[in-house]
């Protein structure tokens, strides 16, 4: 995977964050699989809250180094997701923009998916 990740490295990205790509574009199966994990248990009527959670933790982690790494759609996509999810948990309402929410992840998962 690495001289895949190597190969789509964007055009401006210093040689110096070479290193710090390929981890993102390595690391980005788990983030993928997991945050399928995560979103296949909310659907599944389990305890939404510690799911959702999670997800913005795995979105914040992506959208803080996405935009440096020369994937600001994908940044931007997860910051997006992030802040939502958490304005609904801390309204008490974590399931209220979940269909919308739940799109917009799937959108993310896709765009990640294109760098692996």
């Amino acid at each position: 995977m690495a001289l895949n990740a190597v190969s789509k490295l964007p055009p401006g990205v210093p040689e110096v964050l070479r290193a710090a790509h390929d981890v993102f574009v390595n690391v980005s199966t788990d983030r993928i699989l997991r945050i399928e994990m995560l979103t296949q248990a909310v659907h599944n009527g389990q305890d939404s809250v510690p799911a959702l959670t999670e997800i913005a933790q795995i979105a914040h982690k992506i959208a803080g180094v996405a935009g440096t790494l020369g994937y600001p759609d994908i940044g931007d996509q997860a910051r997006a997701i992030e802040q939502r999810l958490k304005s609904d948990i801390a309204a008490g309402a974590p399931l209220r923009n979940w269909d919308m929410i739940s799109t917009e992840i799937e959108a993310l998962l896709d765009s990640m998916e294109e760098l692996i």
